[in-house]
């Protein structure tokens, strides 16, 4: 799966830079926004909701457009046997950044997909209680500087303000697969 990503990543970039001889660069911070959606990461970690922040940067061609997000998500449960209980519990914050391609579209929905780089910073978290009484625990943090790529639809919503809804996957400490919907502000149109 890394393999694909890499590939895809690899083509995108291509893409990019030989749509930069015919570009009208736009760099400017465009909107703001915030997302909310269904996480599901990898095994053993049970699915859960997630939230987060994004910005549009502005485009580089008139079908590639730069973006920055802020995702966050946790997970806690309990688990017991006869020899006692433990609670598990996950948290994740990514910070990315994306370049998101619009495919051409005579509508008002405009589809797009696109990946990036992100920054992981992740937390895990286990407290055992045996059959005994005696608590234990132990945690593990870690940041990792993963890929991810996306696809969706954009649909504006009013003058000011754009809808989505995007599937995106994530490679990083805790692969996870997310479906999410948002809303970005426009502030330049």
């Amino acid at each position: 799966m890394r393999a694909l990503l890499r590939v895809l990543l690899v083509g995108a970039f291509v893409l990019a830079l030989s749509e930069l001889s015919f570009a009208q660069t736009n760099i400017t911070l465009n909107g703001v926004g915030g997302h909310l959606g269904y996480v599901m990461p990898e095994d053993p970690i049970e699915n859960t909701i997630g939230f987060g922040a994004q910005a549009d940067l502005g485009t580089i061609t008139e079908s590639i457009c730069l973006a920055a997000f802020l995702d966050f998500w946790s997970k806690s449960y309990d688990a017991g046997s006869m020899y006692g209980e433990a609670e598990w519990s996950w948290t994740e914050i990514v910070i990315g950044a994306s370049a998101k391609y619009f495919f051409p579209s005579q509508s008002q929905f405009k589809p797009y997909a696109g990946g990036g780089l992100n920054f992981t910073i992740g937390r895990s978290k286990w407290e055992y209680t045996d059959y005994l009484g005696h608590k234990h625990e132990d945690s593990d943090s870690d940041t990792d500087i993963g890929a991810h790529i996306f696809g969706g639809v954009e649909y504006l919503l009013s003058p000011n303000l754009n809808g989505y809804a995007e599937l995106k996957y994530h490679t990083d400490g805790a692969d996870y697969f997310g479906i999410f919907a948002g809303v970005t502000y426009l502030l330049a149109k």
